[in-house]
């Protein structure tokens, strides 16, 4: 590579990696680098960096959608609880704050799918519920082996705009919730393959419960 080129070359690349921003500065040092291009009768060039910003940029959508798919668990283990909670008591009520309106389920179906609601609250009035919910018993060992807190949120659609609200449909329960937030990606700094296999790990024991669910 032309000496000059490849300088320019190290100073995008530094810029890149400290500055993170794309403004002036940056504008000039493609038109720098174009011209050094030119003279060289380059027509094929591609900096480095932008490879290596693609791959990271790659890797980290591979990672977000692996952390997704272990929310997107959670948020079926909260799915079929609430619908067997409807199915042995008729409803399942939850209100801002708690109180005697939040209705945690029964013994049998913690046991069965390990997470047990804990509280709930709304950001502001009217607006969605967000309930805490924490994995209990096998699951939660499993959490805390790989150093994961063990309480996560859901978010849950608001039908009526008060501050409480009781489900009485099971088949409506998916339409309720939104989204899960677990705290997957933590200090581990876990490569790919890792939430890879802590998904398949948490996963195994339910694959009876799951299959019996959806068919």
């Amino acid at each position: 590579m032309n000496k000059n080129i490849e300088e320019i070359s190290n100073r995008v690349k530094s810029y890149c990696e400290n500055i993170q921003r794309y403004d002036e500065e940056m504008f000039n040092l493609g038109i720098e680098l174009g011209r050094q291009l030119n003279e060289q009768k380059i027509d094929d060039f591609r900096l480095k960096i932008w490879s290596d910003i693609e791959n990271d940029n790659s890797k980290e959508v591979e990672i977000r959608n692996a952390v997704d798919k272990v929310e997107n668990f959670l948020a079926m283990l909260v799915r079929f609880s609430i619908a067997e909670h409807i199915e042995e008591t008729g409803s399942w009520s939850i209100a801002k704050d708690g109180g005697y309106r939040l209705e945690k389920f029964s013994d049998e179906i913690v046991n069965k799918y390990n997470v047990q609601v804990l509280s709930c609250d709304m950001e502001s009035y009217g607006g969605e519920f967000i309930v805490d919910f924490e994995v209990t018993d096998d699951l939660k060992k499993k959490f805390t082996e790989h150093k994961i807190y063990t309480m996560f949120n859901t978010r849950i659609y608001n039908e009526n705009g008060e501050e409480e609200q009781t489900l009485h449909d099971v088949k409506r329960v998916d339409k309720y919730i939104h989204s899960v937030n677990a705290h997957i990606r933590n200090s581990n700094n876990w490569e790919l393959e890792k939430y890879e296999e802590f998904l398949d790990e948490i996963s195994k024991s339910y694959l009876f419960l799951i299959t019996k669910n959806i068919w």
